[in-house]
């Protein structure tokens, strides 16, 4: 399954999944909230998905990459390169389970979920909303 972000931004970014009652997309589908983000100085403070809270940490002190359990009691962690994300569990098997692929002039960004992340599509969207926010906010911080 495949989403984009309308205006290639995490920030002030509607989480909306097209499934469940609520208003209607432009073709017709319905739209249900997945969750929110609340933003504290370019760092996700708090990240709600389906009324829990989910907590991304760093893996360790130097490292880009994030980690966090999903609702499901499992463990996943996303990893950076080049602007491009990966998130996989976080476990010997390292199944994928999302990718993104960044922006380009003639297409928008497009986070992939993978079968193994169908179960847990809003944990993996909000998820990525906060890694990719705060990544983004750490690259425009250091160009200052």
């Amino acid at each position: 399954m495949n989403y984009s972000l309308a205006m290639d931004s995490p920030f002030n970014t509607a989480l909306l999944s097209p499934e469940g009652p609520g208003g209607k997309t432009a073709n017709g589908q319905s739209e249900v909230e997945i969750g929110r983000v609340v933003w504290q100085s370019g760092r996700p403070g708090t990240a709600v998905v389906h009324g829990h809270e989910i907590f991304v940490n760093k893996s360790s002190f130097f490292s880009s990459s994030r980690t966090f359990t999903a609702l499901n009691g499992q463990s996943y962690k996303w990893t950076f390169h080049e602007g491009s994300a990966l998130m996989a569990s976080n476990d010997s098997r390292q199944a994928p389970v999302a990718t993104y692929t960044p922006a380009t002039r003639s297409n928008p960004g497009l986070l992939h979920v993978t079968p193994h992340g169908l179960t847990i599509t809003g944990d993996v969207i909000l998820s990525f909303v906060c890694v990719e926010g705060e990544r983004r906010h750490a690259v425009r911080k250091s160009l200052r």
